[in-house]
């Protein structure tokens, strides 16, 4: 354990020398697994700088899920995203679903690799975001009312 606790300082030290300013918590980190339908669902949720509860879905993809006043809301949170994800997995349509998804954060990751490594015209800029929203309109475009399957909570998105 003293082993970690040196490594942990040697880590913030090098962090602070690099400008950043570490606060570190003796606080609650937690990971949580589920089994839907043979799918790992999986979460993680810590105490925040600001005494509240950072949950994020961690599997089957990354998703930062909210930050929440006490553990009840993040429960909350979780038994609903669960009941989302039981709907779409019996929908039959989970597996294109993770195929979209996965293509999109690795197109996220493509995006960061270019523009960090490479100088981009403006023009690809442009092409880029008529693309993005052409994607976004597509989606808003297939809301509709009679079409919706989950009512306990509403969409925060769209």
């Amino acid at each position: 354990m003293k082993e970690i606790n040196v490594r942990e300082t040697m880590h913030e030290m090098m962090l602070k020398q690099m400008g950043g300013k570490v606060t570190c918590f003796l606080g609650k980190q937690c990971f949580v697994k589920f089994d839907v339908e043979g799918y790992e669902i999986s979460y993680a949720y810590n105490i925040n700088a600001k005494n509240k509860y950072f949950l994020q879905r961690v599997k089957p993809y990354p998703m930062i899920a909210g930050v929440f006043d006490d553990l009840k809301d993040v429960v909350n949170m979780i038994e609903i995203d669960l009941e989302q994800f039981k709907n779409v997995i019996t929908s039959g349509k989970f597996e294109k679903f993770l195929e979209l998804n996965k293509k999109i954060l690795d197109t996220a990751r493509n995006l960061e690799d270019l523009f960090f490594y490479y100088i981009v015209d403006e023009e690809m800029f442009e092409q880029m975001d008529n693309v993005i929203e052409d994607v976004r309109k597509r989606i808003k475009e297939n809301v509709k009312e009679d079409r919706r399957v989950y009512f306990k909570k509403d969409p925060e998105t769209l």
